[in-house]
């Protein structure tokens, strides 16, 4: 053999065994609000995903592997969230939908993902709607809006309070709270709400027809002259209407779910936020006891830790436990069965409880109390 052809074989060795070597890219895909009133909650759900996705790379946790995230900003407007959805699973082709923001985005996308065969991991959503007879593809891993209103009316009940006031976000969001909300008071034995004030999901009072939105809910809720007000809206028009509460002499109780993100009310209500009870999912970004929160802290670096980028992160490190268990290259099926298989699977401190019939690998739930600073204490 001459020396050309030895050369030219060495070379297509090199190039096979470097096509060999070559990681197989898994692309995970969402679609959040990443600007917008509620960009806040995109952001830090994009943060956290994104975080455990360099930390899976750069450890080689998944050898051979490599992961993408895949981000669109859809405004927290479910049209756009469902267009993106398209974008994600038919051009970028992601192994998964990961961290959507919002109910309604949810319930539109879903439909979309099924058909597809693509798998909806961990949406920021309490809706039971979606955890009642829920598809395959659906993976919950944050409790439904029972657990956090029951938390809340139960609170409730031990302050004697019966006489509530209801925000209720003009969308599925709200629609979601509201069902879940009348339950939870019925079981307790506690009366309906004295009044429902309903409130546009991108509400902020920064514009006319906001103020005059934030302003007719405002004057609604001091009208009914309530002993507490629950908020089942997203951090921006709650931090507006409260503001505005506070200023025209209520001093009750105020509620909100994890859907009203307390490091982003911090900020917008200043000294007004001191008192504002929120619940929480998962466990407070401060608890470094716990290895799952440490490894987020480590990672976050400067950046100031917060529960939603934490709920991200966790559900990154379920994710990449999963793909642990999948066989390389293997189908989104054997990856949903990798999922389903994480009950009990402790990624450092917050123990998986996989409930089959909701679809959901988390139950726990917690109030906290928001101080001046905007800090939630327990």
């Amino acid at each position: 053999m001459r020396r050309r052809d030895l050369l030219l074989g060495a070379a297509a060795w090199s190039v096979g065994a470097a096509a060999q070597a070559a990681p197989e890219v898994i692309r995970l895909g969402q679609s959040v609000p990443i600007s917008g009133p509620a960009q806040h909650l995109g952001i830090e759900v994009q943060r956290g995903l994104q975080l455990a996705v360099d930390a899976a790379n750069a450890t080689g946790v998944l050898p051979g592997r490599r992961l993408e995230l895949v981000s669109l900003d859809d405004q927290y407007e479910p049209a756009l969230a469902l267009e993106n959805t398209r974008t994600l699973i038919q051009q970028d082709q992601v192994l998964a939908l990961v961290g959507y923001v919002g109910t309604e985005s949810t319930q539109r996308s879903l439909p979309v993902a099924v058909q597809a065969g693509v798998p909806m991991i961990a949406p920021l959503t309490g809706a039971e709607s979606l955890r009642k007879q829920p598809s395959r593809w659906l993976y919950h891993l944050r409790p439904g809006l029972s657990a956090e209103l029951g938390l809340i009316v139960r609170t409730l009940a031990t302050m004697g309070w019966q006489h509530l006031a209801v925000v209720q976000q003009a969308d599925a969001d709200g629609d979601a709270g509201l069902d879940a909300l009348r339950a939870v008071l019925s079981q307790a034995g506690l009366p309906a709400p004295l009044t429902i004030a309903r409130i546009e999901r991108n509400s902020t009072g920064q514009v006319a027809l906001e103020q005059r939105d934030v302003l007719q809910v405002s004057q609604q809720i001091l009208a009914a002259r309530p002993q507490a007000v629950l908020f089942l809206c997203a951090y921006a028009p709650t931090a507006a209407i409260l503001k505005r509460l506070r200023l025209g002499g209520f001093a009750g109780g105020a509620y909100a779910t994890s859907l009203a993100s307390s490091s982003a009310l911090g900020p917008l209500l200043g000294p007004q936020v001191a008192g504002l009870n929120i619940t929480q999912v998962v466990p407070s970004p401060g608890d470094v006891s716990r290895p799952v929160v440490a490894a987020y802290r480590q990672r976050l670096g400067s950046t100031a830790p917060e529960h939603v980028s934490l709920e991200a992160w966790i559900v990154g490190q379920l994710v990449i436990e999963a793909l642990r268990r999948t066989p390389p290259r293997g189908s989104r099926q054997a990856f949903m069965t990798a999922l389903e298989s994480l009950g009990g699977w402790d990624p450092g401190g917050f123990v998986l409880q996989w409930d089959p019939l909701k679809r959901q690998a988390s139950s726990q739930v917690a109030l906290t109390v928001l101080d001046a600073q905007g800090r939630p204490q327990r």
